[in-house]
């Protein structure tokens, strides 16, 4: 596989990770890519509503990498819930405020 690159973020055979430079490396296994978040948020995918709070992530980034998920869903072949998808956004958007 070749690894393709969406804004800051390289989505690779193994995950997707952090690729700016002089910023600190952060890495999502795509084992770990379906993760729901804890009983109070196991509707959404957790990745895309934790790393917003994140100091060295702006809106920009938090938007290549709901891109870069999407690609990387369907390359990995996972079942991509819609229903999740809308109710991620919708707290990412609230953690971004």
């Amino acid at each position: 596989m070749e690894n393709f690159k969406i804004g800051n973020w390289l989505i690779t055979d193994k995950g997707i990770m952090w690729n700016k430079e002089n910023d600190p490396e952060y890495f999502i296994a795509k084992e770990t890519l379906v993760q729901s978040g804890p009983q109070d948020r196991n509707n959404i995918y957790d990745w895309l509503v934790h790393l917003p709070r994140k100091s060295w992530i702006n809106k920009e980034d938090v938007y290549a990498l709901n891109t870069a998920f999407v690609y990387a869903m369907e390359l990995y072949g996972y079942d991509f819930n819609t229903n999740s998808f809308i109710e991620t956004l919708k707290e990412q958007q609230a953690e971004m405020i």
